[in-house]
């Protein structure tokens, strides 16, 4: 057939103007994408700009197009997108690949997808895509290979419409919210290599019929999942498995001795669950395992002999279980052994010799055990050890001088044994070593003239056969938090070196033979926290630097030679909280007001040139004049003797006449005269009501600023009753000012109301609303913390946030509270928050600015970075204080004293994340969150997460204001607004 030159013409040119329209629609369909994905943020996919070009979307980032300039893949990731998947991708009918994964994308998945009939991989994962998962876009996807929803937030039930997938290699459903049972027709997906279910709500039976996916290489069904009763031996017929993780998803039963015949499994996770019974010897057959878990169950017996086979272990963990006997010698002849852990378990007998002589052990852990025997000493020939614990076991013999010489060594932690000799001189100049726990066992000789650890921030030698002084070389240990040397023999005096240490919290050189004066440069140690000098022979007096360590909140001298008087200084510390003079030769009196109005007698006993307050005698042998003044009306007394006996007399005799109306007057008049009360709201009770309740039943708390009283008002109305120590006057009015200045000017539903006030010349009594579930700090940390579950930790968040932003940008002027912490929370009836006590609160005139504080207050754990260093204060210091609160209530941890000295929660956090192997938001969140939560909606934790490590920025431009965390918290992503799944 014959075509003319004008009839090919045409034929050309409507191809051209068909494959021009097509080019065209695939550029509009990505721009329209651009618009929808980039979310309220407005940025982003910032060179997607349309030009002349007609192949010009082909160059955008991401984007492959075919030869005709239509679009195959779109691979866009970690940019991040803050909105949603437009309903056009459905028009992209070229694509094959489909990567919009590590985003903040938002919405429910479109059901155009399913118009996309050549596409091969579907990759959405780490998003925040919600709803059910809509199973109709399966339907016209044939060639579909790879579908990875991993760690969105979709819900509902396990979609079945997957099993016509026939091509489907890939299936990642894991970290969502998938509920029910896993549907036992996935069986018949047996085109799978690949299938994650971890991480969601899953429950039920584990199916058994999963055994029947031939070519399963990797099969992830932990985490959050709890499903009912054992592992399935069916499953030892997967002959192509490579990775099996069952870890945390509460099975039971035994092991079954049929998985030992996966010949290519090299991973095998069963830990975090309820497993009994022996540890199945016919796991021997694993001849590629290189990774076993089997930590966190009820396994008994020992190790079995014929793990001896296992040629390619590199990970062995057993810790937290119940087995016993010999940790067999084979075990250190395993060729590539790098991490053996089976600490917490009743282990007898000595590490095998050979331990080590693989060259390549980086990490043992054998702590709490019945171990006995020397340490090997070969654990480093290879150059690569890092951890070291042999804690709380039954060793002895010296310490190898081979691990003076490891370099590689970060923690050595062999305390509570009975090691003995002297500590070899290289174990303290190793340079990455950042922890030296040595202490409880019977070390002797001096410490090394030459000390020299660049990393060492832990150090703790306490009740060794010590001797010598203390070196001068410690002071060489820069970053050295907690020195711990109590308990030993040293002698000498403290060396004026210590005062190098910039970041020393904690000191206790407690029952030695020091002598000497307290050095005053110790004061040059601005974080100092704890300070235990007692039991020793110091003498001289108590410096008055000491009071300008402003985080110190121990001070214990007691029980050693210190004379002269107790500087009263001291008193204005307000952070210390436990102080102990006790046993000296102190004279004088002692301080009034400030914080020795809360110390106990006893801190000062055994000093007997020392006065009480009200112990006359004492304090007039101190003042002359007093004292003959006393001598000279002694000649007095016999006279007068007489005349006081017959008044006396005379006053009973009336008192009983008049008992009853005398006593009524008392209630009623004596015991409230000069006292007042200012109500700052109608109040339906008077002074005598408050002062009524004042007594020791009444207790509901207590603080360095005072006592705090529950009372019961006759109109039936709960008040708390805060009776603070100090004159209403001066800098020791213990925030009565501030309190008075800043509640009674406010009002919001998430500030504490301040009802009034009651005072005299004397004591201050401050009046507020009862808040019957007491503070957030009391419940968090208390027994009933596991009660507390995430949709109430979740709005405590919000609500005190809601009540730090009013303060910061809502009052006129600011109010910055100086003193956010967990215990300042107070939590109603309906455990709705509000933000409490503002006696270190402070007006800023304008926002954004900083004022200088002549000290620092507030509590430690809380403090803000540049407030500690620099003084300087703005609401960005709330905001510091406010993510530590939200790393409590997500982590259920104090924000001190559970992480070894001088680490707080934030570098606890920071240091916990940082180890994860593969770091993402889902892992990090569950390396650190409250292992009494369960049910929680991890995007939503992820979410508040996210805030608390914006609020706890070193830097305080870097952290939110108080308005944009509000504004984050109350519009989170759909997900993260989920209801708690707490079963």
């Amino acid at each position: 057939m014959r075509i003319s030159f004008s009839s090919l013409l045409l034929y050309i040119s409507s191809i051209s103007l068909a494959f021009s329209i097509s080019s065209s629609t695939d550029a509009d369909v990505l721009i329209k994408l651009k618009t929808a994905m980039i979310g309220p943020e407005g940025s982003g996919l910032n060179d997607w700009k349309l030009s002349s070009s007609p192949a010009s979307h082909c160059s955008f980032s991401g984007v492959v197009c075919d030869e005709r300039s239509r679009v195959t893949s779109l691979n866009v990731s970690f940019v991040p997108l803050y909105g949603s998947i437009s309903a056009d991708i459905g028009l992209l009918k070229k694509l094959v690949n489909i990567t919009l994964s590590c985003n903040n994308l938002t919405g429910r998945l479109p059901v155009e997808f399913a118009n996309l009939t050549s596409l091969k991989l579907l990759n959405v994962s780490n998003n925040n895509l919600g709803g059910e998962f809509p199973e109709s876009i399966v339907s016209g996807l044939p060639d579909l290979e790879i579908l990875d929803l991993y760690n969105n937030n979709f819900t509902g039930m396990l979609p079945t419409e997957i099993v016509k997938l026939k091509r489907l290699k890939h299936l990642h459903l894991g970290g969502n919210y998938f509920e029910g049972e896993i549907p036992a027709i996935y069986s018949e997906i047996q085109s799978l290599h690949y299938l994650a279910l971890n991480g969601n709500g899953l429950s039920g039976s584990f199916p058994a019929s999963l055994a029947r996916l031939a070519n399963l290489q990797e099969l992830y069904v932990g985490y959050f999942n709890t499903y009912e009763g054992g592992i399935p031996p069916e499953l030892g017929s997967l002959s192509s498995l490579r990775v099996l993780d069952m870890g945390g998803c509460n099975l039971s039963g035994e092991i079954p001795a049929t998985l030992g015949s996966l010949k290519l499994l090299d991973t095998l996770f069963l830990q975090l669950n309820r497993l009994s019974g022996p540890i199945p010897a016919e796991l021997s057959g694993l001849v590629s395992l290189k990774s076993l878990d089997l930590s966190n169950n009820n396994l008994t017996g020992e190790i079995p002999e014929s793990f001896s086979e296992l040629s390619e272990l590199k990970l062995l963990n057993l810790f937290r279980n119940h087995l016993h006997g010999r940790i067999p010698m084979f075990i250190a002849d395993l060729p590539n052994l790098e991490v053996l852990q089976v600490w917490e378990n009743n282990f007898t007998f000595e590490l095998p010799e050979n331990l080590g002589r693989n060259g390549k052990l980086k990490n043992l852990d054998v702590a709490t055990n019945h171990l006995t025997g020397m340490i090997p000493r070969d654990l480093c020939v290879g150059g690569r050890l890092q951890t070291l614990i042999l804690m709380e076991n039954y060793f002895f013999g010296p310490i190898p001088e081979e691990l003076g010489e490891c370099k590689s060594l970060t923690r050595v932690r062999l305390m509570k044994n009975f090691f003995n000799g002297t500590i070899p001189v290289g174990i303290f100049n190793l340079p990455l070593v950042d922890m030296l726990e040595l202490n409880d066992n019977y070390f002797t000789g001096e410490l090394p003239r030459q000390i020299s650890g660049d990393n060492l921030g832990i150090l703790i030698l306490s009740n060794n056969w010590i001797i010598g002084e203390i070196s001068a070389a410690i002071g060489n240990l820069a970053k050295l938090q907690t020195l711990s040397l109590e308990l030993n023999r040293f002698s000498g005096e403290i060396p004026q070196e210590i005062s190098d240490l910039k970041m020393l919290s904690k000191i206790n050189i407690s029952a030695n033979n020091i002598s000497g004066k307290i050095p005053t440069s110790l004061a040059y140690c601005k974080s100092l926290a704890s300070i235990d000098f007692s039991r020793n022979n110091l003498h001289g007096e108590i410096p008055t630097e000491i009071s300008g360590l402003k985080m110190l909140s121990t001070l214990n001298l007691s029980r050693n030679q210190l004379t002269g008087r107790i500087p009263t200084e001291i008193r204005s510390m307000i952070s210390l909280t436990t102080l102990d003079f006790s046993y000296n030769d102190l004279s004088g009196p002692i301080p009034t007001g400030g914080e020795f109005l809360v110390f106990s007698p006893s801190y000062f006993a055994g000093n007997p040139n020392l006065c009480s307050p009200h112990n006359l005698s004492c304090l007039s042998a101190h003042n002359p004049t007093q004292a003959s003044g006393r001598k000279l009306s002694s000649s007095f007394n016999s006279s007068k003797l007489i005349i006081t006996i017959s008044l006396l007399l005379g006053v009973l005799l009336l008192f009983v006449f008049s008992v009853k109306k005398i006593r009524g007057y008392w209630k009623k008049h004596l015991k409230s005269k000069d006292w007042k009360l200012t109500p700052f709201q109608r109040l339906d009770f008077k002074v005598e009501d408050v002062l009524e309740c004042l007594k020791e039943d009444n207790i509901i708390g207590k603080g360095g600023a005072g006592i705090v009283y529950r009372g019961s008002m006759p109109n039936g109305v709960d008040v708390a009753i805060k009776r603070l120590v100090g004159r209403t006057n001066g800098r020791s009015d213990h925030g009565f000012s501030a309190e008075i200045q800043t509640l009674g000017r406010i009002r919001h539903r998430n500030i504490v109301r301040l009802l009034g006030f009651v005072s005299n010349k004397d004591t201050n009594l401050l009046l507020y609303e009862y808040m019957s579930n007491g503070s957030l700090g009391e419940l968090l940390h208390g027994p009933k913390g596991a009660h507390l579950h995430w949709e109430a930790r979740y709005r405590v968040a919000v609500e005190a946030a809601t009540g730090l932003c009013y303060l910061h940008h809502d009052c006129s002027p600011l109010i910055i509270h100086r003193d956010v912490k967990s215990n300042n929370i107070l939590l109603d009836s309906e455990f709705e928050a509000h933000v409490a006590d503002f006696g270190l609160a402070k007006f800023l005139q304008d926002a954004g600015a900083s004022e200088c504080m002549s000290s620092i207050a507030g509590s430690y754990g809380y403090i803000a970075p540049e407030y500690a260093y620099t003084l300087r204060v703005d609401e960005k210091s709330d905001v510091y204080s406010f993510g530590v609160v939200l790393l409590e209530l997500i982590t259920g941890r104090k924000p001190v004293g559970e992480f070894g000295d001088g680490v707080d929660i934030v570098r606890w956090v920071r240091k916990t994340t940082s180890e994860i192997l593969e770091p993402s938001d889902s892992a990090a969140v569950m390396a650190v969150v409250d292992p009494r939560l369960s049910g929680y909606p991890l995007a939503g934790v992820i979410n508040l997460f996210k805030v608390a490590m914006l609020c706890v920025e070193d830097h305080g431009e870097a952290r939110p204001t108080m308005r944009e965390i509000v504004h984050i918290l109350t519009n989170p992503p759909p997900s993260a607004r989920a209801s708690s799944l707490l079963r």
